[in-house]
């Protein structure tokens, strides 16, 4: 395996409020056409920036997973109403695991056959780390190791 590459978690994510996307890339990126989002738009499911009279639509990275989401419960055959309902349960789920990983994951090493992802000590006797495996194939584990 490689090196461990140790995570600082006091260092800034990168700020995902200024990743905007136009109506064209959202398209190509999620496989939605526009007149779905409009659609989805007019029915308050998504909403675009506030944008100026004559700008195309723009949407933030969290609108366009938002979105990603919706289209990935469509196709598993839920209705409309359904997707979005499911999608907005997911997305509140995402700042519980963002904070998760921010104070637990400490560092990742990879390797040809495997990825370590370093999740800490099991508990506070310091005695066991424990490591979210993902083998080559995508299949993912835990491993409990003993400290030495």
């Amino acid at each position: 395996m490689g090196k461990m590459t140790d995570l600082n978690p006091d260092e800034s994510f990168i700020d995902t409020n200024k990743l905007i996307f136009g109506i064209g890339q959202v398209q190509k990126i999620t496989g939605v056409s526009g007149r779905q989002l409009r659609y989805w738009e007019s029915q308050k499911y998504i909403a675009p920036i506030d944008q100026e009279k004559g700008v195309s639509r723009q949407y933030s990275l969290h609108t366009l997973f938002l979105i990603f989401h919706i289209n990935r419960f469509i196709k598993k055959g839920f209705t409309l109403q359904a997707a979005v309902d499911h999608a907005r349960q997911f997305d509140a789920q995402i700042p519980a695991l963002r904070q998760f990983l921010r104070s637990q994951l400490k560092g990742v090493e990879t390797g040809p056959n495997r990825t370590l992802l370093d999740l800490g000590y099991l508990n506070a006797e310091h005695a066991q780390r424990v490591y979210g495996v993902i083998d080559k194939t995508g299949e993912t584990s835990f491993e409990i190791k003993d400290v030495k």
